[in-house]
């Protein structure tokens, strides 16, 4: 998660819209850091990949949750399982 972790704190937010990344406040981002935004996005956008987990709710509904580190999506997969019982 170097990548992505060198970019959050720095202060920005980061995220996925599709296959783009969205950063916020992308304005104070200096020429230097959007080289190398450029030079990792392949990698940025795996690491936020690797942080999406698929959640299911009591009622079978079904949420797509960014976790906050890789630690915290390990726990949220093993604490959210799907079941095929949902809505049945």
């Amino acid at each position: 998660m170097a990548a992505l972790s060198k970019i959050r704190e720095a202060g920005f937010n980061i995220n996925l819209d599709g296959d783009s990344i969205v950063i916020t406040p992308s304005s104070k981002l200096t020429q230097t850091q959007r080289d190398f935004l450029k030079s990792h996005k392949a990698e940025i956008i795996g690491e936020l990949k690797s942080l999406l987990v698929t959640c299911y709710s009591p009622s079978g509904l079904v949420y797509e949750i960014e976790a906050q580190n890789l630690e915290h999506a390990q726990w949220l997969k093993k604490m959210n399982p799907k079941r095929s019982s949902y809505g049945e």
